[in-house]
């Protein structure tokens, strides 16, 4: 018989396993999606291998490759909370905090709410935190609008996950409107608004 400390370390290694087939699975994914977009003279410049993340990479340690000419890109998916409810995915810089009210203005649309984690994945094969314009591949019935903001045109990349929350690729936005144009969809690009900074008033 097993001693509880022993059950208790197999445990482990069998989910640190799991988790190391998972992620080899999805690299090998990713790498055969980019081969994909090379095939469809999709162009894009590099190709970073990093920790699955559900936020902002620190790509940092591959500055001396990238420069500081580049954008990340950042991917809201949104729908109206009543109504037709129409879907958006809305897509701007990493740093930018979007303010859902006055897009909602700019859209003429209703009131917008962030999509389920479930719908997410039923409408683009997605979870929260690995969502990228690629997975527009995936909304067969063209039930969503993708939206770009005017701002990522002025960088000369951004980057994208390649259906894969682990690894990165840099491109010229154009690229990916030559992407869109392969698979029958377009974008509108607009200026996303932003969040305005509360300002604070001391008393003296």
């Amino acid at each position: 018989m097993y001693e509880l400390g022993m059950i208790d370390k197999l445990s482990k290694s069998f989910r640190l396993s799991k988790e190391e087939s998972h992620r080899i699975e999805m690299t090998k994914e990713a790498f055969q999606f980019c081969k994909k977009l090379e095939k469809r003279g999709i162009h894009f410049d590099r190709c970073i291998r990093h920790e699955e993340t559900t936020g902002c990479v620190d790509y940092s340690r591959w500055s001396y490759c990238l420069g500081d000419d580049y954008a990340v890109g950042k991917h809201l998916l949104v729908q109206e909370r009543k109504g037709d409810k129409n879907k958006y995915l809305v897509i701007t810089d990493s740093s930018k905090q979007v303010d859902l009210k006055a897009l909602k203005e700019e859209l003429s649309c209703r009131k917008l709410e962030f999509v389920s984690p479930s719908d997410m994945e039923s409408l683009i094969n997605a979870t929260p935190g690995n969502v990228s314009i690629f997975n527009m591949i995936y909304d067969e019935n063209k039930e969503i609008n993708l939206i770009i903001d005017e701002d990522l045109l002025e960088a000369s990349e951004v980057a994208f996950h390649p259906l894969y929350n682990g690894m990165s690729i840099f491109m010229p936005l154009s690229e990916c409107f030559n992407f869109l144009e392969t698979i029958g969809r377009s974008a509108e690009v607009m200026a996303i608004p932003a969040k305005k900074e509360e300002k604070v008033l001391i008393k003296q």
